[in-house]
């Protein structure tokens, strides 16, 4: 076996999806398997984080024009911006103005053309987000029918709540006309796979795993602070933060929860929004932005955190958005609050109920408001007394979230 991966951002470049195929390439090296890389040549432009870096067979950087320079990270919330933003990812812009461009698809169709004679590629690897990756891979797997094409997808790229693209029906249609020649369809989560099986008869889980396996110990970090953490990027038009600033506001006023003791930390590219949604309940003063943080850097703040806090949203029919923090946090074996916007998501809850991971709150027929304010004042009282707050996550339940798992799973999948 010999894999060609296909892909816009490629580690070191410190993003969700690079991580996600940093821990995926890191296991087929581990297994002896040789992985060729084909990325885009403007990957100066992308945070980089040295500790990803990764010994590849070989890398080609493949010269690229788009408009990825105007798409800010984080962008700025206009009107014009998000218009822009929903045509830059929509068919048909993405085969000239898209990530990547007509450039880096042109070249890379060539390249990988001639890497697979050459090297005798068994297999091609491309993740959506962006389009331009799928579209070379279709291109090399029609050109090479015997090529095993792996098509990976962290999201829907029609998705019925974000809404950001432009002619849904028509994302759709090229969608489903495109991944038509894959060998096998693989995404995060079962609530995803739910929606890829009706366009595809082999979708394969491939969870964002965990970084490390669960030791199983009792963790139990003392602080000078009761800290809840979040660490990633913000979506405020679809998560919320109001249900735990608004139970911490009530703890304050109603004197259980000292101030003094409270600190709100934030990794990531949006420490100005953090502090501006914990202002509306008069927190802001209690934040600390710690910027856009390094892999290792950031395991280290959710490791010593008292509270790790993640958010994710849902809807009717609408399930599995579980971000790549969940792995991380899991394994950082620390308390998780998980705040859901939206009615329960049962792969969320077995993740974080099941194993003992924490708490989640999600909009249910009653008010869950008290469940989640006595979670918190009960781990603050935890702390009060010792100054740590002990915390053990049923390791024997994580085994499946393992990375190890998660590519033996696909392989098996690969040779049904």
């Amino acid at each position: 076996m010999k894999i060609l991966i296909q892909a816009y951002k490629f580690p070191p470049v410190n993003h969700p999806g690079s991580i996600r195929l940093y821990f995926l390439v890191r296991e087929w090296i581990r297994l002896g398997i040789p992985v060729f890389v084909q990325t885009s040549a403007n990957q100066s432009i992308f945070p980089q984080d040295p500790s990803l870096a990764l010994e590849v067979t070989q890398i080609r950087l493949i010269n690229t024009r788009d408009a990825r320079k105007l798409v800010t990270s984080p962008p700025r919330e206009s009107a014009v911006n998000d218009r822009f933003r929903r045509m830059y990812h929509s068919f048909p812009f993405v085969y000239w103005a898209g990530d990547g461009g007509r450039t880096y698809i042109r070249h890379s169709i060539r390249y990988g053309g001639e890497l697979i004679q050459k090297e005798g590629i068994t297999h091609i690897f491309s993740s959506y987000r962006p389009w331009s990756d799928h579209i070379v891979a279709n291109a090399l797997k029609r050109k090479f029918p015997k090529l095993k094409w792996i098509a990976d997808f962290r999201d829907r790229p029609v998705d019925p709540i974000r809404r950001d693209v432009w002619w849904p029906k028509l994302q759709e249609l090229y969608q489903s006309r495109l991944i038509r020649s894959a060998d096998a369809l693989t995404t995060v989560s079962e609530g995803l796979a739910k929606y890829f099986r009706s366009l595809h008869k082999n979708v394969v889980v491939v969870r964002n795993g965990l970084p490390n396996p669960p030791t199983g110990f009792l963790s139990a970090p003392v602080g000078s602070h009761f800290t809840l953490s979040y660490t990633g990027r913000i979506y405020p038009r679809w998560q919320t933060l109001a249900p735990l600033f608004k139970a911490l506001r009530e703890l304050i006023d109603e004197g259980e929860l000292n101030p003094a003791h409270l600190e709100l930390h934030y990794a990531g590219d949006q420490g100005q929004l953090w502090a501006e949604l914990a202002s509306e309940y008069t927190l802001g003063y209690l934040c600390v932005d710690h910027g856009r943080l390094g892999l290792n850097e950031t395991q280290q703040l959710q490791k010593s955190s008292q509270v790790n806090l993640m958010c994710s949203w849902s809807g009717a029919d609408y399930s599995g958005i579980l971000t790549s923090k969940l792995g991380h946090y899991l394994a950082a074996g620390r308390p998780i609050l998980a705040i859901l916007n939206g009615p329960i998501d049962k792969e969320l809850d077995v993740a974080i109920t099941t194993t003992n991971a924490g708490h989640l709150y999600y909009k249910g027929t009653t008010d869950k408001s008290a469940e989640l304010k006595n979670f918190v004042l009960q781990l603050y009282r935890t702390w009060a007394f010792s100054g740590a707050i002990p915390w053990r996550i049923s390791s024997d339940l994580l085994t499946s979230y393992s990375w190890p798992d998660q590519v033996n799973h696909l392989f098996s999948r690969l040779q049904d």
